[in-house]
């Protein structure tokens, strides 16, 4: 379950090298202290990869605030792997701003949202995209195939009537099932932050949904092929301030016995020296 978080980032940017030297101290700690039974060693392979997880945040973070930009990480989503210890990581950076804002939706773009997770155009589409612009409206007229408070008081739910605070939230808006929402996961936020949709780091299906074209337009095409690996993707120009971009550190840490952590956490770059980074969510 996504958590959100207040404003708090870290104070200075050495910080991050601290986040990395406590795992490995956590790692080799959880090791050295490691009972042979079976249910405790599945608990410690399970904090140990956590550790590892969070080692493979810190990686990011400073590949994130990294000042000569021909060495900054880029927003392209592209997977980076390392070692661990004994866990191999797979890290990646996500543009919040190219995905589909779940809290910014009209009726056209619900619509095509919901054709592109699957549902079709048909009534279960409809039902889906009407409910999920009932739920983050402040009104409790129903649309002609959504739903308000009557129709969610029996099911012990309670409708949000504004902003969706975490994608999980979908499962309990009217025509979503857990299926559905894991299918939308990768090319959906409710932390978009302020500014306009950007293609160039965009998952091809946002583009889909927020461009005309779809998702057989050529930029949807194209920037399948640079995920594909069948050509770079372009970088963001030097003119261009991350600074209040809302961006998503994916990590997934894996140990050779099996236990496995993955950790998403979304984090928005200040700017400041100070106070680099303030995490929005994570799960």
């Amino acid at each position: 379950m996504i958590r959100p978080q207040s404003e708090a980032g870290y104070a200075m940017v050495a910080a991050v090298a601290g986040i990395a030297v406590f795992a490995l101290m956590a790692l080799t700690l959880i090791e050295a202290g490691q009972a042979q039974t079976g249910t405790i060693a599945a608990e410690a392979g399970q904090a140990r990869a956590s550790a590892a997880a969070d080692a493979g945040f810190a990686l990011a973070l400073d590949g994130l605030l990294v000042k000569d930009r021909a060495n900054r990480w880029s927003l392209d989503g592209r997977t980076r792997e390392f070692r661990f210890g004994a866990a191999r990581l797979q890290v990646r950076v996500e543009d919040e701003r190219g995905k589909v804002p779940l809290n910014l939706l009209d009726e056209q773009t619900a619509a095509r949202l919901m054709e592109t997770a699957g549902l079709g155009s048909g009534e279960r589409a409809r039902i889906a995209a009407d409910a999920l612009l009932d739920w983050t409206d402040d009104d409790e007229e129903p649309r002609r195939a959504g739903a308000e408070n009557n129709y969610y008081r029996d099911r012990g739910i309670r409708p949000r009537n504004g902003s969706l605070q975490s994608v999980d939230e979908l499962v309990q808006i009217r025509g979503f099932d857990p299926v559905t929402v894991n299918r939308m996961r990768p090319y959906v936020t409710v932390n978009f932050g302020r500014g306009s949709f950007e293609a160039r780091f965009a998952h091809p299906a946002a583009i889909g949904v927020m461009l005309e074209g779809g998702r057989d337009g050529p930029q949807a095409i194209g920037r399948q092929r640079e995920l594909d690996g069948q050509r770079t993707a372009i970088e963001l120009g030097d003119a261009v301030d991350l600074a209040g971009r809302p961006l998503m550190i994916v990590v997934d840490a894996s140990l050779p016995d099996g236990a496995r952590a993955v950790r998403r956490t979304t984090i928005e770059l200040t700017g400041s020296p100070v106070r680099p980074f303030v995490v929005r969510s994570f799960e």
